[in-house]
């Protein structure tokens, strides 16, 4: 093809910029947008969760505690006043600003488990409800959840139906029906139906020993049970 000057050839580059080039630029733009955008967001969600982890860390480390940064804290000694001070700010700080990860979860766990050792079983309440309305992974909601069961009846056993739904509504798999039958049954004791406290007692039993474990805890209250039967009536 041959034009008649340069005018119309610098002319026609004019057009075709005009009506592929600018569409093109756009389109890269927007997608240089876009990797950078999710660049940063990858960047900023790995320093939260490094921040989370420290705060955690801080936590294990005022207590003295052993466990590692992916599973809860267990059972330990009775805290000084000041380490009580150091979990409620470590465990405000996870919640209000990593409130979506394992660490404020498995944190508020452990604040929990200690509210529940000093008897303020309101506050322990308050602290798991928080923990599930989070929706946290299936694990640690059914932890949340038969700790939750078990602050309730304790608290009272006008809570037992309370107790008894959210455990109903846990989808445990076998891994962890032996934990939450044997939950059932003491919120069946607490509310006196010693038939339902049975059953459940026996579906855990039967559970455990399908896993192949031990729980040598759950035969003794079924014993107990046994033996108190022939009082009934």
């Amino acid at each position: 093809m041959s034009y008649q000057s340069d005018d119309e050839q610098v002319q026609l580059l004019k057009n075709l910029w005009k009506d592929y080039g600018q569409p093109v630029v756009l389109g890269v733009a927007i997608t240089l947008a876009v990797v950078s955008g999710y660049q940063y967001w990858q960047k900023t969600q790995q320093q939260k969760i490094a921040e989370a982890s420290a705060l955690y860390q801080n936590l294990l480390d005022t207590v003295s505690n052993a466990a590692s940064p992916d599973k809860p804290v267990q059972f330990s000694p009775p805290l000084t006043e000041e380490q009580k001070a150091t979990v409620s700010h470590v465990v405000s700080v996870l919640q209000n600003d990593h409130g979506s990860s394992q660490y404020a979860a498995f944190a508020t766990l452990f604040l929990a488990q200690q509210q529940v050792q000093e008897g303020q079983l309101s506050a322990a309440r308050a602290s798991l409800e928080w923990v599930l309305a989070q929706q946290p992974a299936s694990e640690v909601q059914i932890m949340a959840s038969v700790r939750l069961a078990r602050v309730l009846i304790s608290e009272s056993s006008v809570n037992g139906q309370q107790a008894l739904d959210i455990l109903s509504r846990l989808n445990a798999g076998k891994s962890y029906e032996a934990t939450v039958e044997s939950v059932k049954g003491d919120v069946y004791l607490a509310l006196g139906d010693r038939k339902q406290a049975e059953a459940a007692y026996q579906k855990a039993v039967n559970a455990a020993q399908d896993n192949g474990l031990n729980r040598p805890l759950l035969q003794l209250k079924l014993d107990d049970l046994a033996a108190m039967a022939p009082q009934e009536g």
